[in-house]
């Protein structure tokens, strides 16, 4: 089998089909000493915070609600990377929702 090297980019497919818009879910967290459901950091810079859990159908957009001790903050996912094993464990960019 021989592969010839191409020196144009392939440019992918003009599809006119729509986007369907999904809606962002609200995903509730409790935060206790005896709960290790997630964690959850300030980033570096500031700028946000970064959460690492395992929950599936977890996506960019979505909504984070964490409850402590009769407290709720609520972030948004900015990013979000997924690991391959556990196929359901992953690591977001949350912005505090205001």
């Amino acid at each position: 089998m021989v592969f010839t090297q191409f020196h144009q980019p392939i440019s992918s497919p003009r599809w006119n089909v729509p986007v369907r818009s999904r809606k962002s879910r609200v995903h509730r967290y409790e935060h206790s000493a005896l709960s290790s459901d997630f964690c959850i950091e300030a980033a570096p810079d500031q700028s946000g915070f970064f959460m690492t859990s395992c929950k599936a159908g977890v996506r960019r957009g979505d909504v984070i609600h964490i409850s402590e001790a009769g407290q709720r903050s609520e972030y948004r996912i900015d990013e979000i990377d997924y690991y391959s094993d556990p196929s359901d464990m992953w690591i977001a960019k949350l912005r505090t929702v205001s």
